[in-house]
């Protein structure tokens, strides 16, 4: 089997939209929502073509924050497809299941549904042509994000906490969503919001009401940055009696929004001079060279390889609790856009776990892995066909 043709995982590429910049959470309640509509507004404000999508299909907010709750959404046809149009205001334009949905009625969907529902309206919605798309998440590590990760090329991601040690638990398990070993996408870096509350009769004091230190702590531990601390102050514009957006008249908090916006587009542009891998392999490692049993790896290598087969991108991907099939390795090379594994010997049972995930097959593999992959960009490998003899079941 020549492997030239191997497909790689195939992300929608949205070609009207540059840039999508997703901002997600660990727990509910810690203003993620705030800052994804105003990291929007601040990119809108500097002169990029601004879209806001609502991701968060059970609870949805940001047409409650921008005030359109009660605004129609219209449709529109390209050739026989129909397209939502988004509701445009203060430069962003902006889609969110509340404006779709009863509001005064809970959605009550499975997961694969709300899922789904998220898709179409990142596909079907007519956004025209975008710099950026700022996803805001539902809080947590679940189906919608993971879909959407999986689905869509994402340029990276901000994750929010508050400083106390509770918040930054659940924020440090949303900030391993993203990790190379999960869904390998780009930490742009952490917002700590509620830092600390200044009344504005007082704009020089500081009440730290929350602990302090979370948000860089997770920074470090995730060698990424800290965007920004984000103090109480309610300063802001009342939009149908929600305070909720920025204004630009409080000096302090617009300059801090500017700051994460201009780190966004900073990184966006940084990400876009990267070259694109052609096809993402992995292979079970041992001491550098492709281990023969499957299930007993030490870890993981992960190739992002170019056409020509020079390596772009080296990742070690532990091999995780439980033995080959048995483990979740073939969903965490998937979620990685891995779609081709290049093994010693597998049985049957592992080989088919890791079809199901839509990754082929290459045994009979040895070696050196790094020449291993690019042998298999220059053509010269071929599955041996032969499984692992007296162990067919998931061991191998």
């Amino acid at each position: 089997m020549e492997t030239k043709g191997n497909p790689m995982i195939q992300k929608t590429k949205l070609k009207s939209i540059q840039n999508i910049v997703v901002v997600a959470s660990g727990k509910g309640g810690v203003g993620k929502s705030t800052v994804a509509a105003n990291l929007a507004l601040a990119l809108a404000r500097q002169g990029y073509r601004v879209g806001l999508l609502d991701a968060d299909i059970y609870g949805p907010s940001l047409h409650k924050m921008f005030g359109i709750e009660h605004m129609p959404v219209d449709a529109t046809y390209v050739g026989e497809e129909e397209f939502l149009v988004p509701v445009e205001k203060f430069g962003v334009k902006i889609i969110s299941m509340g404006l779709l949905a009863d509001n005064s009625q809970a959605v009550i969907w499975r997961g694969p549904m709300a899922a789904s529902a998220l898709s179409q309206l990142f596909a079907k919605t007519a956004w025209g042509e975008l710099d950026y798309l700022v996803v805001d998440f539902p809080p947590g590590t679940g189906d919608i994000q993971i879909s959407t990760m999986q689905q869509f090329e994402v340029v990276g991601a901000i994750v929010v906490t508050t400083p106390q040690t509770l918040s930054v638990a659940d924020a440090r398990k949303g900030a391993e969503m993203f990790s190379p070993a999960k869904m390998n996408v780009p930490l742009i870096g952490i917002v700590e919001n509620m830092s600390w509350f200044t009344p504005k009769e007082h704009p020089d004091e500081k009440y730290l009401l929350f602990g302090k230190g979370g948000g860089q702590l997770l920074a470090d531990e995730f060698h990424t940055d800290l965007l920004a601390q984000i103090p109480l102050i309610q300063d802001v514009d009342e939009v149908e009696g929600k305070e909720c957006l920025l204004s630009g008249t409080n000096n302090t908090m617009y300059d801090i929004f500017v700051k994460i916006a201009d780190r966004v587009v900073d990184f966006s542009e940084s990400e876009g001079k990267r070259p694109r891998p052609a096809m993402i392999v992995a292979i079970p490692t041992v001491d550098g060279k492709v281990d023969d049993h499957f299930g007993h790896c030490d870890h993981y290598t992960v190739f992002e390889m170019a056409a020509d087969g020079e390596i772009l991108k080296e990742t070690e991907v532990p091999a995780g609790e439980g033995c080959g099939c048995k483990s979740n390795i073939a969903t965490v090379l998937q979620g990685m856009g891995v779609r081709v594994l290049l093994g010693g010997n597998m049985g049957e049972g592992a080989k088919n776990v890791l079809n199901a995930a839509h990754i082929n097959v290459i045994r009979g593999c040895s070696g050196d892995v790094r020449q291993v992959a690019k042998d298999f960009m220059a053509g010269k490998l071929k599955d041996s066909g032969i499984g692992c003899a007296g162990h067919e079941g998931c061991h191998h």
